[in-house]
């Protein structure tokens, strides 16, 4: 059998398991988790009480140490109005919830943990078990409500909340898995506890794409016949080859770069017809492809010229 700190679903035969697997080996010197109550004697003039244990600390954490279990049960913080959001309780009333946290250092068999052990206490000694309920705007997160295992060396944490009568002024939050084992904390003063809105994913403003402007130069036909076509005068298709209309000399457009742009130069007498890439003499300097561009012999090779 899984050993079970309370539950919720069928609480008495929980606890009653519970009381099997802690109580066997509970004794009164566990004087820091037991909370003692008040014992009649079998005299009718006199009684004897035991005083309550001392009240832990919001975050003091209480050892539960019994029949080779070992376990660590703190309460960590308290919201005395929690969930305002969330529908009322069932018979009326408030929210209030804790955070609590149960580590399990060692044990002979699995542990499993839920709401049920935990309660509130109010300064008139009423007591609130926890919701037999949950909602979406319960704090989060959310201490197991089920059963659920807790490895050894593992710690499970989260809020647990308590419908609470309105007026009812809560000072304690009490961990009772049986009536050999409890622990109770003051939560009387203690600070609202802080939570972190969750926060609504931000859409990146598209960035504006600048698109480069600038034209890519529009290669432009050599000026037609009659057309000013001389050496030193621009033109717009490198390579084209004219005729001087001074001198009636073959001429070539030629880029003469960034800040001269297209301008007509004198050649060298422009022979015969070639394709770029085939061989040629060192002693031919200028040809024309088919399609009328100007080429130069270069190491025995036809290219374009500059």
């Amino acid at each position: 059998m899984n050993w079970t700190v309370a539950g919720r679903v069928g609480a008495a035969a929980a606890a009653a398991a519970l009381t099997v697997s802690i109580a066997a080996c509970g004794n009164s010197n566990d004087s820091t988790t037991a909370e003692q109550t008040e014992t009649p004697t079998s005299t009718a003039t006199a009684s004897t009480t035991t005083a309550r244990p001392e009240l832990l600390p919001l975050g003091a954490e209480a050892p539960i140490n019994t029949d080779g279990f070992a376990l660590r049960v703190a309460v960590l913080s308290f919201d005395p109005a929690a969930a305002p959001d969330a529908p009322a309780p069932p018979g009326g009333g408030h929210w209030t919830a804790a955070e609590v946290r149960t580590c399990v250092d060692t044990a002979p068999k699995q542990v499993t943990v839920n709401w049920s052990p935990w309660s509130a206490v109010d300064t008139t000694d009423g007591r609130y078990p926890t919701s037999d309920v949950t909602y979406n705007q319960f704090p989060l997160p959310e201490y197991p409500i089920g059963s659920e295992p807790v490895n050894v060396g593992d710690c499970v944490r989260g809020w647990v909340v308590f419908p609470v009568t309105d007026g009812a002024v809560i000072n304690r939050v009490r961990y009772a898995p049986n009536n050999s084992v409890t622990a109770t904390w003051n939560v009387a003063d203690a600070p609202p506890p802080t939570y972190i809105p969750p926060t609504t994913p931000v859409e990146p403003e598209p960035t504006s794409v600048v698109e480069d402007t600038a034209e890519a130069p529009v290669e432009q036909p050599a000026p037609a016949s009659g057309g000013v076509t001389a050496v030193g005068q621009p033109c717009s298709s490198p390579s084209s080859i004219g005729v001087d209309v001074n001198t009636g000399d073959n001429i070539v457009c030629v880029f003469m770069g960034a800040g001269g742009g297209n301008v007509w130069v004198q050649t060298a007498p422009i022979v015969g017809v070639n394709n770029v890439g085939d061989p040629c003499n060192d002693g031919d300097n200028v040809s024309r492809t088919p399609d009328g561009k100007a080429i130069m012999c270069v190491q025995g090779e036809w290219m374009y010229g500059p």
